[in-house]
């Protein structure tokens, strides 16, 4: 009774009291320079290690006398970056029509004035049998990502036609980027509609071949625009390597355990053997108990091709912050081969705004399960704050102490304490279940005893019956 009096008490106590910067287990120094008002920090890798709940509730700052000062985290909003657009100089290819683009001997000379394009048709093709078949662009020795084509174009009549783009390195081997691609302008009651852009899906190529069906014999292009790809703008990421245990039950299968709550939303896969190609699935689950939940899929590649290895972009996945992680390997090719299955964690590491209130040194705190969420709004912390404009504030650097080791309360000597350290590590919960059960299981036990005494005094009784 005494043990859960002290129990109770603590925890009346402590759900009632500010957390004190002992009761967390891990720790690391803040260092500020100056004297300013705020300071920001990213979160280190061992936070997201060491942190009790996955939410970040439990993470704290303190002062030089150990007053927890606001803080709140920076919210990540990356900026679409916008697209590109890059003029195109558009050479006309004539030729014999019965015979097409793919009979002109196309060649491209640089000179110092400029870039001239020959195309010649088979010989003996007379002057007056040659048509406009089609247009050719130059893109450039950088080969940037393509989104799409705009086009401009004159003509007497409405337009109703399809654009067709080839995409070739040398001007003798051709593929197909837009095959049928919807080209029109139409007008009616007043109204406009147009359709003059064909997307390329982000293709790379030196030269762009175009050509039109079902458009007016008047139709002539004007000019066309590269609409470059525009590569997002990602914000850094910290990456964690772990090397995958295989399941000696399910070839094919590697377990990753992280041991943390990181908010993972890439994977980067460093496949063991080049010229490797396999299709692969993505599952998670937080507890080593849980079954696993299918995250993504991906064709995983790494190709040796002109001397350097051609691998798999980087897999998206949902940045909730599991521990654990699953890669199951389609056997069938022979998956992964010999050699160790790697996998890159990549996250964004939370970005902390604090008030330097109070003296320092100032420190991070973390690992505490009943912790309560001690995170403010941004404006609240930093009023004026604008989602719109970058935060002014300085950096402040963070250092990683060992954990925080304290000494295990005895429960005879100190039952207030033990409780105590028993409700901030959160196994206080399951002792007073246990206790519960216990102590049901000694009452019916105790019922039963005096029932089956109350039988056998009644059976020693002959008057009783």
């Amino acid at each position: 009774m005494r043990v859960l009096a002290a129990l109770l008490a603590a925890g009346c106590g402590l759900a009632g009291a500010q957390e004190k910067q002992a009761q967390f287990a891990h720790g690391a120094a803040i260092t500020v320079d100056g004297a300013e008002s705020h300071y920001r920090f990213l979160l280190p890798a061992t936070a997201y290690m060491g942190v009790a709940r996955r939410d970040l509730a439990d993470v704290r700052v303190f002062n030089g006398v150990g007053e927890a000062v606001p803080y709140a985290f920076v919210p990540v909003r990356p900026k679409p970056p916008a697209p590109k657009l890059q003029p195109a100089t558009l050479f006309p290819l004539y030729g014999e029509e019965a015979k097409g683009l793919d009979a002109l001997d196309v060649r491209v000379e640089r000179t110092r004035r400029g870039t001239v394009v020959h195309a010649s048709s088979a010989p003996g093709t007379p002057a007056a049998g040659r048509k406009l078949l089609g247009y050719l662009v130059d893109v450039g020795e950088e080969k940037p990502a393509l989104q799409a084509l705009t086009l401009e174009w004159s003509s007497r009549q409405a337009v109703t036609g399809f654009a067709h783009v080839e995409a070739s390195e040398d001007l003798k081997r051709w593929t197909s980027l837009a095959s049928g691609a919807p080209v029109l302008v139409l007008e009616h009651g007043g109204a406009r509609l147009e359709q003059k852009r064909v997307e390329l899906g982000g293709a790379r190529a030196r030269y762009l071949r175009l050509s039109f069906t079902s458009v007016p014999q008047d139709f002539r292009l004007k000019q066309a625009g590269l609409e470059l790809r525009a590569e997002k703008s990602q914000p850094e990421r910290d990456w964690l390597a772990i090397a995958g245990t295989p399941d000696a039950k399910r070839p094919g299968d590697y377990a990753f355990d992280t041991g943390g709550h990181f908010p993972i939303d890439r994977l980067r896969f460093a496949l063991p053997q080049v010229n490797t190609v396999t299709q692969a699935r993505i599952f998670v689950r937080e507890r080593a108990e849980d079954p696993w939940r299918p995250v993504a899929s991906a064709v995983l590649y790494r190709l040796r091709r002109d001397s350097r290895d051609i691998v798999n972009p980087d897999v998206e996945v949902h940045g909730e912050p599991v521990r654990y992680w699953l890669l199951r390997v389609d056997q069938r090719g022979g998956g992964l081969g010999a050699g160790e299955a790697r996998l890159e964690f990549g996250w964004v590491p939370h970005e902390v705004v604090f008030a330097a209130r109070g003296a320092p040194p100032f420190s991070l705190a973390y690992g505490l399960k009943v912790a309560k969420p001690g995170a403010m709004a941004l404006a609240t912390v930093l009023p004026g704050y604008k989602p719109d404009e970058p935060i002014t504030v300085k950096t402040a650097a963070v250092s990683v102490q060992a954990p925080l080791v304290r000494e295990r309360a005895s429960l005879w000597r100190d039952p207030g304490s033990f409780a105590r350290a028993a409700i901030e590590s959160g196994e206080a919960k399951k002792w007073a279940l246990w206790a519960a059960l216990v102590a049901g299981v000694l009452v019916l036990g105790w019922m039963a005893f005096g029932l089956l005494r109350q039988l056998g005094k009644a059976g020693d009784n002959p008057d009783a019956r």
